[in-house]
């Protein structure tokens, strides 16, 4: 298929017009949040987002051009490479970040996309049974080895992304959704460790299901072990692994006033933001909460509460609408491509997507902590706007090619 050809006939104009419009939106935001009325200009920051915003089409342009088989021909390779780079990064980098002078490249926005493309080859095996529980030992061992180096730079928000992207992937590889329960049910001993009655809710309908599935007394045994070992290692798991910030981002998330002068101050002062705006906002260039500085990391995690500030409900709304139909298209790709591999490569982009926009806007508005997720498209950043970008690549080149069988 000629280059000329698949822009002409296959190109998913929709999705690349909303994902352009969105990163332009970025901009204009990023110019507000840093603009100085004293100054009466924005500084480099927005310029500097602009030209990665180009470096990052050029990215995603090479991404769509690439034949999906040799991305599943070198899918391992590439987890290689990213998993090198995490390394490196600890050794001779910025704990998170090479530094090339004035460049910073984050080199964890790689593995996301890597541990999907090595998740995706993995479960696109036509002899797998994904019922087995061997079966679930690769991919988990896939998502653990990024997001234990990433932890230890240490970025929580980012390790979370790992592990994101693993139960959609195995969903959509056919595994049932009483399985996957069985499977994050660790997850959800260590949440409800900290409350007996949780834990004893928790542990009923366990029982309860373990009856009605009626599982291998192996597997049963296995469960019930794991489960035991984190409820009774979680505390030790808070007092000695956690750092003092992330204790304090889930306090401060649990009750944002119990420390409103510090952990809890910038959920506090993003509500305040939003809240401010009103239906229509206040108008570009006029959030005084954001012009104030009142609002921390403003042009980062926090864009989203610019928007609503400035443009008040309606822009929150409109943004909301365009990641909506970004997913959508994501979705619709994932389920209308033959290839077993792309479509699974599509379904694990389609969840670090979602996973970082819900993420990010629930902190902004006090109903998920605050992690140092950006938000795509849309939060200053060169890397995590590479990343999207390649991301949405992948999603165009899936679609152009959603008829071809590998």
């Amino acid at each position: 298929m000629s280059v000329a050809r698949f822009i002409q006939r296959d190109l998913d104009l929709g999705l690349i017009t909303t994902v352009l419009a969105t990163t332009v939106i970025g901009i204009t935001m990023i110019y507000s949040a840093t603009f100085d009325w004293d100054l009466g200009t924005a500084g480099t920051t927005y310029q500097k987002q602009i030209l990665w915003a180009f470096i990052a089409l050029a990215g995603m342009a090479l991404t769509v051009v690439i034949p999906p088989k040799l991305y599943y021909a070198f899918a391992y390779i590439i987890y290689g490479v990213a998993i090198l780079l995490l390394l490196l990064v600890l050794e001779v980098g910025d704990r998170r970040w090479f530094n090339f002078g004035a460049i910073h490249v984050q080199p964890s926005e790689l593995a996301k996309i890597a541990t999907v493309l090595a998740i995706a080859r993995y479960l696109s095996s036509s002899n797998l049974d994904i019922e087995r529980l061997k079966t679930f030992i690769p991919p988990a061992l896939l998502v653990l080895l990024p997001a234990a180096l990433v932890y230890k730079q240490p970025d929580l928000g980012t390790a979370l992304v790992f592990g994101a992207v693993l139960f959609p992937m195995l969903y959509w590889a056919g595994l049932k959704p009483v399985n996957i329960f069985f499977i994050i049910s660790p997850g959800l001993s260590l949440v409800c460790a900290f409350h007996h009655w949780s834990l004893g809710l928790l542990y009923l309908t366990m029982i309860a299901v373990v009856f009605h599935v009626r599982p291998r007394l192996s597997t049963m045994a296995v469960l019930g072990a794991v489960n035991l070992a984190v409820a009774i290692g979680a505390p030790y798991i808070w007092d000695n692994k956690l750092h003092d910030y992330q204790k304090d981002r889930i306090l401060t998330f649990l009750n944002p006033d119990t420390d409103r002068l510090g952990g809890g101050y910038q959920v506090i002062q993003s509500k305040v933001a939003i809240g401010s705006g009103g239906l229509k906002g206040k108008g570009y260039l006029q959030g005084t909460q954001t012009k104030l500085a009142f609002l921390p990391e403003q042009h980062t995690d926090f864009v989203f509460s610019v928007v609503g500030e400035e443009f008040g409900f309606a822009g929150a709304i409109t943004i909301l609408m365009l990641f909506l139909f970004i997913v959508w298209r994501a979705l619709t790709i994932a389920t209308a491509v033959k290839s077993r591999f792309s479509s699974l490569v599509a379904i694990g982009l389609t969840a670090i997507l979602v996973f970082h926009i819900f993420v990010n806007i629930g902190m902004t508005i006090g109903v998920m902590p605050v992690t140092g997720l950006p938000l795509p498209f849309l939060s200053y950043g060169g890397s995590p706007l590479v990343m999207s970008m390649v991301l949405v690549g992948f999603l165009l080149n899936v679609h152009g090619r959603r008829h071809e069988y590998y």
